[in-house]
């Protein structure tokens, strides 16, 4: 008998384990939960079904979340993500 193990995924493990601290940042859970949604958000920076992006947290939220995803992925241009969060931290200065 064999079953898959979805927990056993390093990214599902790790955003099991800090799943508040997402949540904390203004993340959806149906973000946070769902790893297609999950992946989209990490490589678009936003999430198109449900409206969320960047521009609908704090900055303080989105500096968190900036922190919270470089602590596991390596910033890269593939992931729309980091820039999005950096664009809006940067807005700091001019708001």
């Amino acid at each position: 008998m064999s079953f898959r193990q979805g927990n056993k995924k390093p990214d599902v493990a790790w955003r099991r384990s800090v799943r508040l601290e997402l949540l904390a940042t203004g993340l959806p859970d149906f973000v946070v939960d769902d790893e297609k949604r999950w992946t989209y958000v990490l490589v678009h920076g936003d999430d198109l079904e449900s409206g969320w992006s960047p521009a609908s947290i704090t900055k303080d939220q989105a500096a968190e979340l900036l922190r919270l995803i470089r602590s596991h992925y390596e910033p890269s241009g593939a992931l729309w993500l980091f820039d999005s969060l950096e664009k809006r931290i940067d807005n700091k200065l001019h708001a």
